[in-house]
């Protein structure tokens, strides 16, 4: 079904970008989604779609979550008026879209907004695991593939410079503290510059926003105590799942990474092992079976699943 990434197969649905059309409704109207939300093959609609889709139904939302082993018990839903760090969120469900966090960026970054030139989650969820309230930064994945010389290092050039330093800060911050995500040494071995691959760069900006927002409470009291950063994809981009000798060229702190999932990598060699713990991947297409039978549903699988 690899087909049904192409254009061609996609361009099928440029009249039914959006199952649900009224999907903004729950939005908060000055939110200014990306430019490329109309096109077929944009991720963020594909995110809207699914988790927008199925966010009205509690239950089918814990049930496709929990296929990537996250353990949710329950999920606590916003209401318009949300307020953390002097930002307020004028969303509501089960759900947030373009979530940055408070106003003033935990990790650095300078002007921006939510979904443009700043660090924002495709979907943010509050839910249950254990017993404790734990924010869901879930980055998503639908057609992309990187392999320009912009996305393969995005630490280079003068930008990359000011990039080195902003996360260089967040990273000493959690040194001095112990409390370091990344298997990094002080002296030798990987470091931050290994990390410029576009997709790991993004993993790295979700986890600091993750760690250094957490715990954290709502105005109005709620307490957040703990994160997972989850990242999913779509099961026939090879080209993103798995890394080539071109996406680690620019990264010798990952040699002999390449033809290894992404994922994997990014848990098993660059996590530490207690950070590995509050991250889930997986591919949203393969857990798109667990949604209450519906017209929804068979949308979902007909456009990006195995459904016919």
């Amino acid at each position: 079904m690899a087909h049904k990434l192409t254009a061609s197969y996609q361009d099928r649905y440029r009249d039914r970008q959006f199952y649900d059309r009224g999907f903004r409704r729950n939005m908060d109207d000055k939110l200014d989604l990306h430019k490329e939300i109309c096109n077929p093959m944009s991720s963020a609609a594909a995110c809207i779609n699914v988790i927008g889709g199925i966010s009205s139904d509690k239950a089918d939302l814990i049930a496709f979550l929990n296929h990537f082993g996250l353990g949710v018990e329950d999920i606590i839903s916003f209401q318009r008026g949300a307020t953390y760090g002097r930002r307020t969120y004028n969303d509501q469900g089960n759900a947030v879209f373009e979530w940055v966090g408070p106003l003033m960026s935990p990790i650095f970054e300078v002007g921006g907004s939510r979904g443009h030139l700043r660090t924002s989650v495709d979907a943010y969820i509050l839910a249950v695991i254990g017993g404790i309230v734990t924010q869901l930064l879930v980055e998503w994945k639908f057609t992309e593939s990187y392999d320009t010389p912009r996305q393969l290092q995005r630490f280079a050039g003068v930008a990359g410079n000011e990039r080195l330093r902003r996360y260089s800060s967040c990273l000493a911050r959690l040194r001095k503290v112990k409390a370091l995500p990344f298997n990094m040494a002080y002296e030798g071995g990987m470091g931050l510059y290994d990390l410029g691959y576009e997709p790991l760069f993004q993993l790295l900006r979700f986890t600091l926003l993750a760690k250094l927002t957490t715990p954290f409470k709502f105005d109005d009291g709620l307490a957040v105590n703990d994160y997972r950063v989850v990242h999913l994809s779509h099961s026939k981009n090879e080209a993103l799942n798995t890394l080539s000798k071109t996406h680690v060229s620019c990264s010798p702190g990952l040699k002999n990474c390449d033809g290894r999932l992404m994922c994997e990598v990014w848990k098993h060699r660059i996590l530490t092992q207690d950070e590995a713990m509050k991250f889930r991947h997986g591919y949203w297409d393969e857990a798109l079976g667990v949604i209450s039978d519906s017209g929804l549903k068979r949308y979902l699988l007909e456009r990006y699943g195995d459904g016919e």
